[in-house]
């Protein structure tokens, strides 16, 4: 039979299937309504986001203030965390009553942006200059430093501090006043460490 008359043959069932399809699909149609309807959606909860604060057992950090003309060590209790934030969190704690009974001070301008930073490479931490430092007088400038080195060194594996601004590193005054554009360590505040009483 000619490919013509196979053709003519099937359009009768062709046509008789896409009759039933229809009949079908004007059975299962919803009708037109008077008015809408109103569909509520429940509200999206969002997701949680993570807190940067960690829970765990506190964690007892060695803090170095001012007493007189030389640094104090003290222990401060801090909520752990990630890098240097517990060291730094405990730095920039205000002081306790009995740290001012003690006579204690701190020369870290004190600012509601907590003070931040990172391990750079190898022993090297990275702390941004703290707001309000640059207002500080060159004696006072040393005075947070020596702190900031005696601290960060003392429970961390930093050996030395660079203060950086926009990821920049910042010249800074060792205790003789001379500026630095290295990183600083204990040796370059060697006269403000603590008197061995």
């Amino acid at each position: 039979m000619p490919a013509a008359d196979r053709d003519r043959a099937r359009r009768p069932a062709r046509l008789l299937s896409y009759a039933a399809c229809g009949l079908l699909l004007a059975g299962c149609g919803i009708g037109p309504q008077d008015r809408p309807v109103v569909i509520s959606i429940p509200p999206q909860t969002a997701a949680p986001v993570p807190s940067t604060v960690m829970t765990g057992v506190p964690l007892s950090m060695q803090v170095y203030l001012l007493k007189g003309a030389h640094l104090f060590r003290v222990t401060r209790t801090v909520a752990p965390g990630p890098g240097l934030q517990p060291t730094l969190a405990a730095l920039s704690a205000p002081l306790s009553p009995d740290e001012q009974a003690q006579g204690l001070r701190s020369a870290i301008p004190v600012s509601v942006q907590p003070l931040r930073g990172s391990m750079g490479r190898g022993d090297i931490a990275r702390v941004d200059v703290p707001t309000g430092f640059d207002r500080l007088p060159v004696q006072e400038q040393v005075n947070a430093l020596g702190q900031l080195v005696f601290t960060i060194t003392a429970d961390t594996l930093a050996t030395g501090v660079q203060l950086v601004e926009d990821g920049r590193p910042v010249a800074v005054p060792d205790a003789s006043g001379q500026l630095q554009d290295r990183a600083v360590t204990r040796e370059d505040y060697g006269v403000l460490a603590p008197r061995v009483e």
